[in-house]
């Protein structure tokens, strides 16, 4: 490597650090000289780094033998897709700094307002939200369709029951109609047999005399 390589290096490597303990002080008010700053944060360092899945591979090189091109990719990234963040509020441990922090009951609690990880955790929020109200949905739809069979199945048992009423209507109707005419008729006969009775009675009696 050429003197004039390793002095950009040296002092992409400088800017880079000064970079990252700004932004640490920024993000949580936490002051870290910049020759002692890690991308592998260490148990009581006090901070902890969130990065996107993209650029989770920033984390695994270490500062002090970082190339050019991974001091000006942090520097690039460095508040966009790169920040720090309290471990204790994200429910991380401090060497748990590749990729996004785990989820915690309350999300995001602790992180300051504008960072993108602020952002998914609050975002994975909503989305955890519509997944509950997105299964009470579901259940009562369930519960809905349940119904909807059960008042079905009523329904064709009525319109069966329906059926058969009408059905023994019918022949009921068909029993009094039958049952009429044969009064009519038996009035009739009746009627008849009175006639003859009378004249008869008169016949007899004419007789007599």
């Amino acid at each position: 490597m050429s003197k004039s390589s390793n002095q950009k290096r040296f002092q992409l490597r400088k800017q880079c650090r000064e970079a990252l303990a700004a932004h640490i002080f920024n993000r949580l008010h936490l002051v870290v000289a910049p020759e002692r700053v890690r991308l592998q944060p260490r148990p009581g360092d006090g901070y902890a780094w969130s990065v996107t899945r993209a650029n989770a591979a920033l984390l695994k090189s270490n500062l002090s033998s970082g190339t050019i091109n991974l001091y000006q990719k942090i520097l690039k990234e460095l508040g966009s897709s790169l920040e720090a963040v309290n471990p204790q509020s994200l429910g991380i441990s401090q060497s748990n700094t590749c990729g996004l922090p785990k989820e915690t009951q309350d999300f995001g609690e602790g992180i300051m307002d504008g960072s993108f990880t602020a952002e998914i955790c609050e975002l994975k929020a909503a989305n955890g939200r519509m997944e509950v109200e997105l299964e009470r949905t579901r259940s009562r739809l369930d519960d809905s369709l349940r119904e909807s069979h059960t008042l079905g199945a009523e329904a064709n048992h009525l319109r069966h029951d329906m059926q058969i009423l009408e059905s023994q209507n019918k022949i009921l109707r068909d029993k009094l109609v039958e049952t009429r005419r044969v009064i009519a008729g038996a009035m009739q006969t009746l009627g008849s047999l009175q006639s003859e009775g009378i004249e008869i009675a008169l016949d007899d009696t004419n007789d007599s005399q």
